[in-house]
């Protein structure tokens, strides 16, 4: 799912899960609770007890969010032909470090604020048609105990030409970019084209049940994205753009994981 609104009509973006949020501990406290209710032999099943918590949205969950201007210029690095590209990372959020045999990412939601420059020679005006600033994900993945979330937020980290090059200087700095049949990158969003007023995007890959696309050039599908996630990775929220003068303003982002306890 993905949408976008006008800044006058969301002043900030906001998370989309609020209210308690269980540890997975809890669950399973919770869980036992309602599987013990009865007498005798008749007790409620798991799979009520399953059906309950699910309808009361009992999930634990992770964030994270950034409200802070940042812009991408695609000039940045540039040559001739003329080709000019950036990559740079806005947001990241590390998932639960539990056994994947005990939780699971059953949901992810992003969030992105943000505009180009205002203008485009080849038309597309308003809409996703030629539009060339946008947002992808990835996920890193240790490659020994030392790397840590917090290594790799004190991890000096510029902007690079294309994730490819920016999966070189991970791995030198103990982080792999998964792979999925030789790509790095989920596509998330795109920014509506040469308009400089912020909007606001959100997108939904929900585990097991595909994305409705209703238009290929705004949004991805996050396939097999969630599947991919384990204990320890860390969800990467690229800001990206490409061609000469494009620009990428970012003004604020969210993450947001939803685990299932097994």
């Amino acid at each position: 799912m993905a949408y976008s609104v006008s800044p006058a009509d969301v002043p900030h973006l906001q998370l989309t899960r609020t209210g308690f949020n269980p540890t997975v501990e809890d669950v399973i406290d919770v869980r036992s609770t309602l599987t013990a209710l009865g007498i005798g032999n008749n007790t409620i099943p798991m799979e009520i007890a399953l059906m309950i918590l699910s309808l009361a949205s009992y999930y634990p969950r992770q964030s994270n969010s950034r409200q802070e201007g940042a812009i991408y210029v695609a000039n940045q690095f540039w040559s001739s032909g003329p080709w000019a590209t950036v990559t740079g990372i806005y947001l990241t959020l590390a998932t639960l470090s539990v056994p994947s045999t005990t939780a699971r990412a059953k949901s992810i939601t992003f969030q992105m604020r943000a505009a180009d420059q205002g203008w485009a020679d080849n038309g597309g005006h308003g809409t996703y048609h030629n539009s060339h600033t946008w947002f992808e994900a990835s996920i890193l993945r240790p490659r020994s105990e030392a790397s840590t979330a917090a290594v790799l937020s004190n991890t000096v980290m510029g902007n690079f030409p294309t994730p490819r090059e920016a999966r070189d200087y991970l791995r030198d700095h103990g982080w792999d970019m998964v792979d999925r049949n030789g790509v790095v990158v989920w596509k998330v969003h795109n920014n509506i084209t040469a308009r400089s007023v912020y909007n606001s995007y959100r997108v939904d890959w929900v585990a097991g049940v595909p994305t409705k696309v209703d238009d290929p050039q705004a949004m991805g599908d996050g396939q097999g994205f969630l599947e991919l996630l384990r204990p320890d990775d860390i969800v990467v929220l690229w800001a990206r753009a490409e061609q000469q003068a494009w620009v990428n303003k970012v003004q604020e982002a969210t993450i947001e994981i939803e685990y299932e306890v097994l």
